[in-house]
């Protein structure tokens, strides 16, 4: 029902909201019994192609769970974060800083599916920040290693307010994201769940 539907969805936005920029290997459900994400990250580190969900007709059992539809089991994803303890992901953090990584589409598309690739998972997160709008507002940011996200000049006036620039045209102000969107979806399609963002007091995905 519409309760269990809201229900699902608060939890998917609370957790995805506590989780931003906090290291963590924990994913959002576990399946029940037989494993875990913690054995997840075990195995994989071991043999990842031993611990691949099998997808079929559960392609979608992350979307059902959310709108409180009876599943035979959790469905398990991984959130952004939960990739820092991969290898090829730490080269590109090494390597790129926040916003290049987030905004140049082949190494958006990269990282958003290393998970998916590695485990099978049920969802796939765009790897993105809500931040991401900000610079076509007229405010610039950058996420720091190891600090997180800095606003280089933070908003504490009308004034300041009255100057921000509104995205009338998100093709302009933010034209990558269409292109990382599109591709994550045709690589997902009939596979697994596609996970965004969206900006307001929590973060829904």
């Amino acid at each position: 029902n519409s309760d269990t539907m809201l229900r699902s969805l608060c939890l998917l936005a609370v957790c995805a909201s506590s989780a931003a920029f906090a290291p963590s290997s924990a994913g959002l459900f576990a399946p029940r019994g037989k494993l875990s994400l913690g054995s997840v990250s075990r195995a994989g580190r071991a043999n990842a192609g031993a611990v691949q969900m099998h997808h079929g007709d559960d392609h979608d059992i992350l979307l059902r769970a959310a709108k409180g539809e009876e599943t035979n089991r959790s469905p398990v994803w991984l959130m952004r974060q939960a990739g820092r303890y991969m290898k090829d992901f730490r080269a590109f953090s090494d390597k790129y800083p926040f916003r290049k990584r987030s905004e140049t589409p082949e190494i958006a598309i990269e990282l958003s599916l290393q998970p998916f690739k590695a485990f099978g998972t049920d969802g796939v997160i765009m790897f993105s920040d809500i931040l991401t709008p900000l610079p076509g507002m007229g405010v610039d940011f950058d996420v720091v290693k190891g600090k997180g996200p800095v606003i280089f000049d933070p908003i504490r006036s009308m004034d300041q307010v009255n100057k921000l620039t509104p995205i009338e045209d998100p093709d302009t102000s933010t034209p990558f994201i269409r292109e990382i969107l599109s591709s994550l979806r045709k690589e997902t399609d009939g596979k697994a769940t596609l996970l965004g963002f969206i900006g307001s007091p929590v973060t829904p995905p």
